[in-house]
C-alpha cells in the first residue's frame, strides 16, 4: 500500500503531455486517479458520532434539506476500516483546535506536514443529514463554470476561496468526463491569489 504522502502526490500538479490520450488509457488512468482518491478521504479520521456538536433536527416527512440552515452533521458512520487504512488515519494526528466562531458545524480539521518541509496538507472530512449526493454533485459540476462568468483578475468571483479562470481541456473517457480547469485561488491573509 502506498503511503499517505504518496497517495497526496495525486492531488499535485501533472504535465499535461503524461496523461494518456487513448480512451481506454485515459479510462485506466482515471481509474487509478480514483482509487488513490478514495484512499485519501478514507484517510481522513471521522469524529466519533458521540463527539458531534448537533442540534435536533424537526420531525418533517422528508429527509431533503431546503437552505443550509438544515443540513446538520449525521452520526452515520462507514464500518470500520481495514488495518491497513486505520495506519494512515494515524498519520494525521489530532484534530487543530479551532474557535467555534472559526467552525460553527464543529468539524474536525487535519493537519499533515508536506514532505517537502515548505507546506501542509489540511484535511476535513463530515457525514451531513439533508443534503443527497446527487444534489451535492450538481453544485460542484457547476462550481467551476460559475466562477468563470465574473470578469475580473485572479481570485474574483471565487467560490469557497476557489474558482477556475479558463476550461483547458474537456474529454470523455468510460462513461465519464474529465475537465481540466486553470485555477486561482485566495487563501486568507496574509496570502495573495495564485494560480495552479
Amino acid at each position: 500500500m502506498a503511503t499517505l504522502q504518496d497517495a497526496l502526490q495525486t492531488l499535485s500538479p501533472i504535465d499535461a503531455i503524461t496523461v494518456p490520450q487513448s480512451p481506454t488509457d485515459l479510462e485506466t488512468f482515471l481509474n487509478t486517479t480514483f482509487d488513490t482518491s478514495q484512499l485519501l478521504i478514507d484517510s481522513i479520521p471521522l469524529p466519533a458520532p458521540d463527539s458531534l456538536p448537533t442540534r435536533p433536527r424537526s420531525s418533517t416527512t422528508t429527509s431533503i434539506a431546503s437552505s443550509a440552515s438544515e443540513i446538520t452533521l449525521s452520526s452515520a458512520r462507514p464500518d470500520s476500516p481495514p488495518p491497513d487504512v486505520s495506519k494512515l488515519q494515524k498519520a494525521w494526528g489530532k484534530p487543530l483546535r479551532l474557535a467555534a466562531k472559526d467552525n460553527p458545524l464543529g468539524m474536525s480539521v487535519y493537519k499533515l506536514a508536506g514532505t517537502d518541509g515548505k507546506g501542509a496538507w489540511f484535511a476535513r472530512r463530515s457525514v451531513h443529514c439533508g443534503l443527497g449526493f446527487e444534489r451535492w454533485k450538481r453544485a460542484l459540476q457547476q462550481e467551476f463554470p460559475e466562477t468563470m462568468k465574473i470578469d475580473g483578475g485572479p481570485g474574483v468571483g471565487n467560490i469557497r476561496g476557489i474558482g477556475g479562470e479558463r476550461c483547458v481541456e474537456c474529454r470523455e473517457a468510460g462513461g465519464g468526463k474529465m475537465e481540466v480547469y486553470h485555477l486561482s485561488a485566495q487563501f486568507p491573509g496574509p496570502t495573495t491569489p495564485r494560480d495552479f
